[in-house]
């Protein structure tokens, strides 16, 4: 899996990332350039907004760590381009390359002269992607048109917000969502669009025919919207918000144990007694037994089991009850149990603490690169891949920085 010497997947791909304030788009062109695409972040001569986009407005020389952290393997290069020369530049740009990636209001690179109409004129072959938080259609696209892209609101409007929350004392709408982790909504739009590209890329190869890709971020988000409106065509209502508890499965959560915290998944029912035997309380088998015993809309009763099991875990110390679900899984796997129950358990950690574990720092999960002015910093690296396996070679994000690079490689 090392990467000297070894192939990158994309090295004959370029990408041009005119995003704007879209972390969706900044993050889709960082995937195409830790698999060795030669990615070009375009940028107005003030900057990119996304650059001061950062905890507490805290940057250093006018760039923050987000912006920094998805600046691997990129070149940044300023371009006015309400100025003709610049323009013309950019066009030059386009016709040498794969993808495009913007996320301006809908019809406004139209009203440039850089939508994909235009473009795909001087570049048949290229696959455009356009991010935008309703799409380039429809009537919320025609509505909404000037509003910006931010996570919150991208998550807000995917149906998936409305299900997370806090367990609730009081009836809805009283108690409170809450939001999917930083930067969520902006993950999954990069993972969709860049999946997306990927394949159109599969089908230029073939056709030698690009092109545009309309990606939504409430749509993509939406995307991790799947079981629960199952259950809610279940129960003939919609599921509400059950705060730590699953809805479909316990235990599966996490349980504060004697030293932290504990996640503990069973997914089927020889799971759920195996658990039971585990944690000495095979006394609430014959009320739980089976699936529907525990998939139910009644908050109390699944709060119910729920308190039980916090109850019985919170005897033990981590790796008291580590030890005890090992041993269960190495008898059953020995015997080999038909039907068996295999519950799964593992120690919730901090994001300090996963990058101190040995079993991670073998694998390079993380990479340290050198910054001359930020000092090392310490990034998560993609999947291991034999053959072309995916790297960071440097990280940059001094706007206009590579201008002459660009200019002098490209013919500007």
């Amino acid at each position: 899996m090392n990467p000297d010497g070894k192939q990158e997947a994309l090295d004959d791909t370029l990408v041009l990332d005119l995003s704007f304030a879209n972390f969706s788009g900044i993050i889709t062109a960082s995937f195409f350039a830790e698999a060795g695409a030669e990615v070009i972040k375009v940028e107005p001569p003030e900057g990119d907004p996304a650059r001061v986009m950062t905890p507490h407005g805290e940057t250093v020389e006018g760039v923050g760590i987000p912006f920094l952290s998805e600046g691997r393997n990129k070149r940044h290069i300023i371009l006015d381009i309400s100025q003709q020369d610049d323009l013309e530049k950019l066009k030059k740009l386009v016709v040498k390359a794969d993808v495009l990636i913007e996320s301006y209001a809908p019809g406004e690179m139209d009203s440039l002269g850089l939508g994909y109409r235009q473009l795909k004129e001087l570049n048949p072959g290229l696959i455009y992607i356009s991010l935008t938080p309703y799409g380039q259609f429809g009537s919320l696209a025609e509505k909404r048109e000037g509003i910006p892209w931010s996570d919150l609101t991208s998550q807000a409007e995917s149906g998936l917000a409305a299900l997370i929350g806090d367990l609730p004392d009081t009836p809805e709408p009283y108690n409170w969502p809450t939001r999917a982790g930083f930067y969520a909504a902006a993950y999954a739009t990069a993972v969709e669009a860049a999946t997306a590209a990927l394949v159109a890329l599969f089908y230029k190869r073939a056709t030698g025919e690009g092109q545009m890709l309309d990606i939504a971020t409430a749509d993509a988000y939406a995307s991790c919207v799947g079981i629960p409106p199952t259950f809610g065509h279940v129960w003939n209502h919609s599921r509400i918000r059950y705060g730590t508890l699953d809805y479909g499965l316990c235990p599966y959560g996490f349980f504060k144990c004697k030293d932290g915290h504990v996640a503990i998944a069973c997914f089927r029912d020889q799971d759920f007694r195996a658990a039971l035997k585990i944690l000495g309380r095979w006394d609430m088998e014959e009320d739980w037994r089976s699936l529907l015993d525990r998939i139910t809309d009644d908050v109390s009763k699944v709060k119910e089991l729920n308190d039980e099991i916090e109850k019985t875990v919170a005897k033990f110390t981590y790796d008291e009850i580590f030890s005890k679900f090992s041993a269960y899984a190495v008898k059953a796997a020995r015997s080999k149990w038909k039907g068996g129950g295999m519950p799964v358990t593992t120690k919730m950690v901090s994001a300090r603490e996963v990058m101190d574990i040995k079993h991670w720092q073998a694998r390079s999960t993380f990479s340290e690169v050198e910054h001359p002015v930020f000092g090392v910093l310490t990034l998560p690296t993609a999947g291991k891949m034999s053959e072309t396996p995916p790297r960071i070679k440097w990280i940059s994000a001094q706007l206009g920085e590579d201008n002459d690079f660009v200019t002098e490689k490209f013919g500007l």
